[in-house]
């Protein structure tokens, strides 16, 4: 019996679709329905969009058209239309659902990185029959988000499963069942417009939702309204920046599958649920700047997510006492990034931080921690960016911070990276007014604004991967140094406000990629370096040490001449001209012509 086999079936399905692809115009073209609707849409823009009529690759085949895909059916002669990306497309003009009505087996409409503007007629959008995925995020659309809920007694629903409409300027919700019609819905992204209101309740229709974004938004009122049992599926939630209030939803532990969790930037009181414990997958979990209280209790409660990676609690637990019973909080296994800054903390740095072996950023600053700096915190092998920033800490800087692994250079530094759980540093130094929007955190070592004593550790210059050194405002003294030029990565360097004393050393000029630094207010004298980066910083650097002078600035943070060193130049050659010897020839030349004038001229 002939048998073909499945490698022979696979170069027989080649070779036809390639021979189908060259088959004449209108054997298989796409349906004459289905153009009609693609020029109307391209009307309706008042633009001519690229690949499409009228361009120099036009054909009468929509399917070979930029941005259009095709499929044949067996149910129609022509090819349909599946997908329409015309994502950054340079698209203006406003969207109007009624040209698109017509294209009624289209999957995929994804029209993001454009400038549509006006309303958004999401209703309208909603009733295209097999639409799955609707991408209209980064436009200019305005007006309210309204769902398109079935009528009374139709089994008729939307079989969308993807809907972002992140970054446009929408300005509400449009009644409480805007999310009714939507049970196939998985990924639903509002991100960074404008929209007001409370959450609707609806919400917790769309069973299927695994990935739920209102980041950025104005929303307001409480989370206990939405029962998050209903949504089990939902791995991660994005809800920061936005004006919530009220406490945390206990419900949420019923979402065993969430991953991801932010509620930063918001009004949320009270205690962490005890029930979150239950939340093994969790592996972010940000509730920074809110007025959450008990932090005994939240850590407590969190440590039994063995998952959690990254946890951020800043401003909150306002003045309360930092747990550092080891007994009753045993760690965090997983830990790679933990922030607990700008609470008023008192106590010390904690003993059970010992547990986290993986910890590779640590954020204690703005608290009131006192004490010394503890030795085992220089013994973690991914640590590389510590700050423990305006607290109350005394003693001296421990020798065990200056043998960071990860830091001396031997090997990459592995950064954390928010972008592996979606999400941006928003004001990571609240207290600083610092807004960064970075993926990655930089290696450095903050020890500033302490009552820290002793000499800086020449070993700190082992240090290599450092990119921020900060051990300003403390009570530090002898020389800055030499060996901190062998800190090549090094952007920042801040000493000022200790009790340095010393010359300079000239060979940190060599840092040539330091673009910040300040000595201002300590003992230092002798010459400022004026070569490399030193020629670019201001002078402001430098004050508070009357003992220092140099080429453009004096210990006083005043400016020495005016000049630029090229001018400089000329003008020292112009003083070597016209000193004693010219002016002596200056007069001997005017004597002599004087007599040749007298004595020669009759």
């Amino acid at each position: 019996m002939f048998r073909i086999s499945e490698r022979s079936l696979v170069a027989f399905s080649i070779i036809f679709s390639s021979l189908v692809s060259q088959l004449p115009h209108g054997v298989w073209g796409c349906a004459l329905a289905d153009r009609i609707a693609l020029s109307r849409f391209s009307s309706s823009l008042g633009m001519e969009i690229d690949g499409w009529p009228g361009a120099a690759n036009y054909s009468g085949d929509c399917c070979r058209w930029l941005g259009v895909r095709c499929r044949r059916f067996r149910a129609y002669h022509d090819l349909r239309v599946v997908n329409l990306d015309l994502a950054g497309g340079g698209l203006t003009g406003p969207l109007l659902p009624s040209t698109l009505a017509h294209l009624d087996e289209l999957r995929v409409l994804n029209l993001s990185r454009n400038s549509i503007h006006g309303a958004l007629f999401l209703p309208e959008l909603l009733r295209m029959p097999r639409l799955r995925v609707l991408d209209l995020s980064q436009n200019s659309l305005t007006g309210e988000l309204a769902g398109a809920p079935p009528p009374p007694g139709s089994t008729c629903t939307s079989r969308l499963v993807h809907l972002d409409v992140s970054f446009n300027m929408l300005t509400g919700l449009r009644g409480p069942g805007v999310f009714l019609g939507l049970p196939r819905l998985r990924k639903f992204s509002a991100e960074s417009n404008q929209l007001s209101g409370v959450l609707p309740r609806s919400l917790t229709s769309c069973s299927e939702l695994t990935y739920l974004n209102m980041a950025n938004n104005s929303l307001h009122g409480t989370l206990t309204g939405l029962d998050f049992s209903r949504l089990a599926r939902l791995r991660a939630l994005h809800l920061d920046w936005n004006q919530l209030s009220g406490p945390l939803p206990s419900s949420l532990s019923h979402c065993r599958e969430l991953r991801v969790v932010n509620f930063r930037r918001n009004n949320l009181s009270g205690p962490v649920p005890p029930a979150f414990r239950r939340l093994q997958a969790l592996s972010f979990f940000d509730i920074g700047i809110n007025s959450i209280t008990g932090i005994d209790q939240a850590l407590r409660t969190l440590q039994h997510c063995r998952a959690l990676a990254v946890l951020i609690l800043t401003t909150n637990f306002h003045g309360e006492e930092m747990p550092g019973n080891a007994t009753t909080i045993r760690g965090f296994p997983s830990l790679r990034l933990l922030g607990i800054a700008n609470c008023a903390l008192r106590g010390a740095v904690p003993t059970w931080l010992r547990a986290s072996t993986g910890l590779s950023v640590l954020d204690l600053s703005s608290n009131s921690l006192a004490g010394q700096i503890p030795s085992w915190l220089g013994g973690f092998d991914s640590l590389y960016r510590v700050d423990l920033s305006n607290n109350l800490l005394t003693g001296e800087i421990p020798p065990s911070l200056t043998r960071m692994r990860s830091l001396d250079g031997d090997a990459p530094c592995v950064q954390v990276s928010m972008s592996d759980y979606g999400v941006q540093l928003y004001n990571w130094h609240v207290d600083r007014g610092q807004l960064w929007y970075e993926s990655y955190i930089p290696p450095s070592l903050d020890l500033s604004r302490n009552g820290l004593t002793g000499a800086i550790p020449p070993e700190l210059g082992g240090l290599r991967a450092l990119n921020i050194l900060n051990l300003s405002g403390n009570a530090l003294s002898g020389p800055i140094p030499a060996t901190l030029a062998a800190l090549t990565a090094l952007q920042t360097l801040d000493l000022s406000c200790n009790e340095l004393a010393g010359e300079i050393p000239g060979s940190l000029a060599a840092l040539t990629f330091l673009s910040c630094f300040d000595v201002s207010h300590n003992r230092l004298y002798g010459l400022v370096p004026a070569a490399g980066q030193f020629s670019t910083f201001p002078c402001s650097s430098f004050s508070g040490n009357p003992g220092l002078h140099g080429q453009y600035c004096d210990g006083n943070g005043s400016v020495v001449g005016g000049a630029p060193e090229h001018d400089r130049a000329l003008v020292t050659v112009g003083s070597d001209m016209f000193r004693l010897p010219f002016w002596l020839g200056m007069i001997t030349g005017l004597c002599a012509t004087m007599i040749i004038y007298v004595v020669v001229v009759p």
